[in-house]
């Protein structure tokens, strides 16, 4: 499960809707129907999920050293 603190109602809104998508192409036709300034909040919260899924999979990791080298860019 993902989590991501601090968004705002639109945010989770456009995220529903996301979720939503079936297939990439669901995605993708999703993202034509937004206007030019949700496009580009639905880019940053597609790579906020990328983001949290990969803390999570380097979470898991048995691979010490390489998450000493990832906390280095954490936020």
């Amino acid at each position: 499960m993902i989590t991501i603190n601090g968004l705002t109602v639109h945010q989770v809104a456009l995220l529903d809707e996301m979720w939503a998508c079936d297939t990439w192409q669901d995605f993708e036709e999703f993202m034509e129907t937004l206007d030019a300034a949700d496009r580009v909040e639905a880019g940053r919260l597609q790579r906020m999920i990328l983001l949290a899924e990969l803390d999570a999979v380097v979470a898991k990791s048995p691979l010490k050293e390489a998450k000493e080298v990832l906390d280095k860019f954490r936020l």
